[in-house]
């Protein structure tokens, strides 16, 4: 048998009897020599980045949703969360077979490499700062931000420098294709002069405005006749006046509520319809369908994301196999939470890996 294979195993056997701890193994490799990039992993948590300062109004709320905890440099949980339970249970023993010491010390070879991913990744948002607002997002407009939030996956690829001068480059050209266009439309239509042009340009910015102020205003009436409908029905349903009983007054509460979507439904439709979450906290952590499911069910994208988080964190644990299970957990409508445990199980069933021998 080969030394290298020995003598880690005669060093590793006094420290993993009786592990049945999660991560209790990672502390008894610090005096290994083969395994000493563990020590490294967990003692090298300062990246030497200065954190920037926020106000309490500005302060960033992606913190808060990762679970990242910025006085011990950790996530929680943290990436690949379940690596250490492949070991957990794991014993060097006088009885093993050189199979199964190679077995094991390939499990810890293995467990080393999740480590070692788990500390890139981390290393890579705190060097990045993807916990805090990006002064660059700052001083775009909607429609540049989302150009930003598109070329985010080139981050990995790219230094910060190089990341943000492709940014404002790609911003850049889309403004200039814009204002080809523009030019193009002009000339389409009898101008010759920039002059000219400008002013065509004008004229049909007015117009939009005019139509977008036109029908601002129609939705605004229609929205003041469903509440003065509402203040209007609200007298004849209280108007009890002490003269009938609890019970009945309750039920004619009832039956008025039942009967008053029926007035308003298509006005109250509508207003629901307008459930708008951009620039809300989260809502950039969120994809096209998630988005979708938070203004149908008039979720909150925080919210949505903390109702997905204990989702998944229940169904690994067992406690949640079945839609009735979750209901018991949230203070909300069934039927949202219908809807959000669908979507992760949907995401749960497109992100589920093969097992690793």
């Amino acid at each position: 048998m080969h030394l290298e294979k020995v003598q880690p195993v005669d060093h590793l056997r006094t420290y993993l009897v009786g592990a049945n701890k999660k991560a209790s193994t990672v502390g008894h490799f610090k005096d290994s020599a083969n395994l000493s990039k563990v020590e490294d992993g967990h003692m090298d948590r300062s990246i030497g980045v200065k954190k920037p300062r926020y106000s309490a109004d500005e302060g960033p709320s992606l913190t808060e949703l990762s679970g990242y905890n910025a006085k011990r440099h950790e996530f929680d949980p943290e990436y690949d969360n379940d690596a250490e339970q492949a070991l957990a249970e794991m014993e060097f023993k006088e009885t093993d077979s050189e199979t199964d010491r190679e077995l094991k010390l390939r499990v810890l070879r293995i467990y080393l490499s999740r480590l070692d991913e788990r500390k890139r990744r981390k290393e890579f948002i705190l060097e990045r700062n993807l916990l805090y607002p990006n002064p660059l997002e700052k001083d775009l407009t909607n429609e540049d931000k989302e150009v930003y939030h598109r070329y985010k996956v080139f981050m990995r690829f790219l230094s910060k420098e190089e990341h943000e001068a492709l940014v404002r480059s790609v911003i850049e050209e889309r403004k200039i294709r814009r204002r080809i266009q523009e030019l193009q439309e002009c000339r389409s239509a009898g101008c010759r002069t920039l002059a000219e042009a400008k002013i065509h340009i004008e004229q049909k910015r007015r117009k939009e405005y005019e139509a977008n102020a036109l029908k601002a205003k129609e939705s605004g009436q229609l929205i003041s006749n469903s509440k003065s409908g509402h203040k209007t029905n609200r007298p004849m349903k209280l108007e009890t006046d002490g003269s009938l009983d609890l019970k009945k007054g309750s039920a004619i509460l009832d039956a008025g509520g039942r009967d008053s979507p029926k007035t308003t439904g298509p006005t109250s439709a509508k207003q629901w319809d307008d459930w708008d979450i951009v620039g809300l906290p989260g809502a950039e952590l969120l994809s096209s369908s998630e988005k979708l499911l938070c203004c149908q069910n008039r979720l909150l994208p925080s919210h949505y994301l903390r109702m997905q988080e204990v989702l998944m964190q229940e169904m690994f644990k067992g406690n949640v196999v079945k839609k009735e299970d979750a209901h018991v957990l949230f203070k909300v409508d069934p039927a949202k939470v219908d809807t959000v445990y669908d979507m992760v199980m949907k995401k749960l069933g497109n992100n589920e890996e093969a097992p690793m021998v």
